[in-house]
């Protein structure tokens, strides 16, 4: 498929040894891996990426296909297509970013100073590494091993802004759902002491203590029960919207939802009983004459 010179589409193009996919635990989706052979050497054969073969060979197969990389150095060649993989998210987090086309070749054509080493290790990561640097030593003992990683710290590292946006809009929560317990206490807690008249009329009927106070938490339980449904209703819909800033997180976590859930409604429970409490220690009289 010609294109227009100084036209030409974007694509990524990576240098890749054997065994690359199967460390990273995939596989050939059409097609086949490079060999141990073409893997090291340089073989004018290449992968290519889902988005690559929906764009451009969506009306055929792409297998056996030859392309050419125009303005990358060292793969100013024809290649044949070996094989189809899954689209692979080297450098994009956000799940709205772009995926674009890419072609996989041979190491020997992208060969780079920066070369990282990627290793599939059974059991604990760091027990390998004095035999992976003493085998990088054996190879050149001029060569540095630095940035040992886990897959999970580079990750971190590399997402440390999210991860502080994260912790700064974690604290901001914390402090507006304590906000939210303040208020539905005191509210709770005013209305109850609002009733002092009703209680010490009740009291004097010949109600229960006990069944005044059940009375008057279930009272305050369903109020506050209608308003934290009513606010996870409208978080579940506002929250729609901030979901491309979100990596790696549901808008609607179940456990999020639920721990605000049973906290308001402990406060709510709390701020209707303690007061209940309180005033069924006040003489029935002394209630009704103060009001």
């Amino acid at each position: 498929m010609p294109f227009e010179s100084g036209r030409e589409p974007y694509t990524d193009l990576h240098g890749v040894t054997p065994g690359f996919l199967k460390t990273l635990g995939l596989s050939v989706a059409d097609g086949e891996d490079f060999t141990a052979a073409q893997g090291w050497s340089r073989t004018p054969v290449a992968l290519v990426n889902r988005t690559l073969v929906n764009r451009y060979f969506a009306a055929s197969s792409p297998i056996g296909r030859r392309v050419r990389v125009t303005g990358s150095g060292n793969t100013d060649e024809w290649l044949t297509i070996i094989g189809v993989i899954e689209d692979i998210k080297h450098d994009e987090i956000d799940p709205d970013d772009e995926t674009y086309p890419a072609i996989y070749v041979p190491y020997p054509y992208q060969e780079s100073l920066g070369t990282g080493l990627t290793i599939r290790v059974a059991g604990e990561p760091s027990a390998v590494m004095p035999a992976v640097r003493a085998q990088v030593r054996a190879a050149d003992v001029d060569l540095p091993v630095y940035s040992v990683l886990t897959m999970e710290a580079r990750r971190r590292l590399s997402f440390w802004q999210f991860a502080i946006f994260g912790w700064v809009f974690s604290i901001i929560g914390v402090i507006a759902l304590l906000l939210s317990a303040v208020g539905v206490y005191g509210v709770l807690s005013y209305s109850v002491s609002q009733r002092m008249r009703e209680i010490g009329v009740r009291v004097a009927l010949g109600a229960s203590a006990a069944s005044v106070q059940t009375m008057i938490v279930r009272q305050g339980l369903i109020l506050a029960g209608v308003g934290v449904v009513l606010g996870l209703a409208a978080s579940a819909a506002l929250t729609q919207n901030a979901v491309s800033l979100l990596y790696n997180v549901a808008p609607t976590d179940p456990l999020s939802y639920t721990v605000v859930a049973v906290f308001l409604l402990v406060v709510a429970g709390l701020a209707s009983w303690v007061p209940a409490r309180r005033a069924m220690r006040v003489d029935p009289i002394e209630a009704l004459r103060g009001e």
